[in-house]
């Protein structure tokens, strides 16, 4: 019975996620093919970097022939949000046997950690660790699925690479949009200083480390505001 119980919640924190990745999971598959990547290759790509927009990334970096180091340089850039995403989780995964956060820290991903965080920061005892694990796994499952498919999909059927790339950057505009919408100073801190290093490097001719150097001056406008304005209201409350 508690089992029927936990795989419900789950289906139904788990469905708008799942439903969400499939197109956007085809047309990464669709892009990897441009790569010469096929429906094994992507799948794998798919269960080991646990980041839509790295893989987006990759291909698209891949595609415009920039070095294998810029690369990997850019996807750390932006894989660097996840350490923040571990130390939030981590307060509540003290009471966690190692075990389980280990397994949480290796299928953690954005909408599974957003769901997760709210559930236990709103204090729902009826959300356990085992519920966040089966969340994380059924959505890394149709993550896969999606990008296999697409992959298959682009192997047989000639997409354009510019319709499957637009997918990448239609996802990080909204992504972006609903960032800002949310009215966090810091996040617009972010998005200006790191648009500002793009503009700046693509004027000096330093494309290669464009991507990745805004990343990094971005979060770090971001927290230093951050730590700014928490020192003001501390001054306040004193």
């Amino acid at each position: 019975m508690q089992q029927g119980v936990l795989l419900r919640r789950v289906i139904a924190a788990a469905t708008p996620i799942a439903l969400s990745y499939i197109p956007i999971g085809v047309a990464c598959g669709v892009l990897g093919t441009k790569c010469g990547l096929g429906p094994g290759l992507a799948a794998v790509l798919s269960a080991t970097i646990i980041s839509g927009g790295a893989q987006f990334m990759i291909s698209n970096m891949w595609l415009a022939g920039l070095p294998t180091a810029t690369i990997v340089a850019s996807v750390c850039a932006i894989s660097l949000r996840f350490a923040l995403y571990s130390a939030s989780l981590a307060p509540y995964l003290q009471r966690a046997r190692k075990r389980t956060a280990l397994a949480m820290a290796f299928t953690l991903i954005e909408e599974g950690y957003g769901v997760t965080l709210a559930k236990l920061a709103d204090g729902d005892r009826d959300w356990t660790f085992r519920h966040a694990l089966a969340l994380n796994a059924i959505t890394i499952a149709t993550w896969v699925a999606s990008v296999a498919a697409g992959a298959v999909l682009g192997a047989v059927v000639n997409v354009p690479t510019a319709i499957a790339s637009f997918a990448m950057t239609a996802l990080f505009i909204y992504l972006l949009w609903d960032q800002l919408q949310g009215g966090s100073a810091g996040n617009a801190i972010a998005a200006a200083a790191g648009a500002a290093v793009v503009i700046a490097c693509k004027l000096a001719g330093w494309t290669a480390i464009a991507v990745p150097l805004a990343a990094v001056v971005g979060v770090a406008a971001a927290m230093a505001a951050t730590r700014a304005d928490t020192g003001k209201k501390g001054d306040e409350v004193k």
